[in-house]
């Protein structure tokens, strides 16, 4: 499982990134900063982070057809940490 710290960390920073160019945009928006930029942001949040949950599951999966155990394991890890530092970047957002 010597892969799982390398795919989880460039997984991580991924995340880092998207979380810090969707604060940006919503930060730069209009808007006059009311209640429902904060539910908007969460929303897009949760909707990025989806799709990189079913990405590294859509990666667990080809590693574990290739006979790629140990690579498959460790995105399956991956897609679990992504769904769990991910729901605290929603609930994060939505409290701007």
């Amino acid at each position: 499982m010597k892969s799982l710290g390398k795919i989880a960390g460039i997984n991580i920073l991924v995340i880092l990134a998207y979380s810090a160019i969707i604060r940006l945009f919503a930060m730069g928006g209009g808007g006059g900063g009311g209640g429902g930029d904060g539910l908007a942001l969460m929303i897009m949040s949760a909707f990025v982070i989806g799709l990189h949950v079913v990405v590294c599951l859509i990666g667990a999966a080809k590693y574990y057809s290739d006979k790629k155990k140990d690579l498959g394991k460790a995105w399956l890890l991956t897609a679990g940490i992504v769904l769990l530092v991910g729901f605290s970047t929603c609930l994060g957002n939505a409290n701007l």
